[in-house]
């Protein structure tokens, strides 16, 4: 192995680790061509620029944004489709790129359900998991269709009562009545 002297001051043993670029300047600023010196250390400084700068945007990114960036590969049994909002949190419904499609549903900040081929909307399951969270009594936790969509009759056991709701929006069409057996179309 060789070992390099670089600057006058310090020993560098490492050259069959350093990639073939990186060695090519290294060389240059040991040669006493100072015009060659002044460029090479100009990309060398320039690359350490943009390196100090992306590792600080990696570094503010919301666990969304990190998700986004490493999605994928080759390796990666499914390859999902990550979006997040303006703000870099997760937008709901997160889909896989192939057919057919897996689903998952999403708050702002992590998974709420497993991934599923069923999930096509994530407004029940997100205030579902929003509801028991919070500790929220029985009659306030939707209850929800595999698809995600709201059960469009709800009802709670302890009032005993029945009221029908939107299966997208989870809005009451319907005042609760003392029916358990109601009929929601």
């Amino acid at each position: 192995m060789k070992v390099w002297r670089i600057w006058g001051c310090c020993w560098l043993p490492i050259k069959n680790m350093l990639s073939s670029y990186v060695w090519y300047f290294i060389e240059i600023l040991c040669d006493n061509n100072s015009k060659k010196k002044m460029w090479a250390t100009t990309i060398i400084l320039a690359a350490a620029f943009v390196g100090v700068f992306s590792t600080r945007n990696i570094l503010d990114e919301t666990t969304c944004q990190t998700h986004q960036r490493n999605t994928g590969g080759a390796n990666a049994p499914l390859h999902w489709d990550i979006r997040c909002d303006t703000d870099g949190k997760y937008l709901p419904k997160q889909c896989t790129v192939e057919t057919p499609h897996w689903c998952a549903c999403y708050n702002k900040e992590e998974r709420v359900t497993q991934p599923s081929r069923s999930t096509k909307e994530c407004g029940c399951f997100l205030a579902r998991h929003e509801a028991t969270n919070r500790q929220a009594s029985q009659c306030d936790v939707p209850v929800c269709e595999r698809s995600g969509e709201y059960r469009k009759k709800q009802c709670c056991e302890r009032t005993r009562q029945c009221r029908c709701v939107h299966p997208i929006t989870g809005e009451t069409v319907q005042q609760a009545t003392a029916n358990m057996n109601l009929q929601c179309a």
